[in-house]
């Protein structure tokens, strides 16, 4: 049971450091040379924590890669792709359709049936 914890809490902060990178860019001029991109990009405070999250959830999804069948884990990780749309509407007014929506019970379904094992 603690190991199917994990697995959710993976997608969790997976997701977390998607969302902190999206409102890291949000103030990142893409035109700058090089050395200044480079630069505001270490800089800036989202942009770090969504990385440093991202590292830690790398690593407990190496953790569970050790434990669990990959046929079985892999799938577990397109419910980032549910908290993704989620977070994008939630936070940044991102606009989910009906199509998405349909796109999300399908992921939703197909994990369930995944889990059952």
């Amino acid at each position: 049971m603690i190991n199917f914890v994990l697995i959710f809490f993976q997608v969790i902060i997976n997701t977390l450091a998607q969302l902190l990178l999206k409102k890291g860019v949000v103030f990142i001029n893409f035109d700058l040379p090089i050395y200044k991109l480079i630069l505001a990009l270490v800089s800036n405070i989202y942009i770090c924590g969504g990385v440093f999250i991202f590292v830690f959830s790398l690593l407990l999804w190496l953790y569970l890669l050790s434990q669990f069948e990959l046929s079985f884990l892999y799938p577990f990780g397109s419910l980032s792709y549910v908290l993704a749309a989620l977070g994008g509407w939630f936070f940044f007014a991102e606009n989910i359709t009906w199509l998405r929506s349909s796109g999300i019970f399908l992921i939703l379904v197909g994990v369930a049936l995944i889990a059952k094992r």
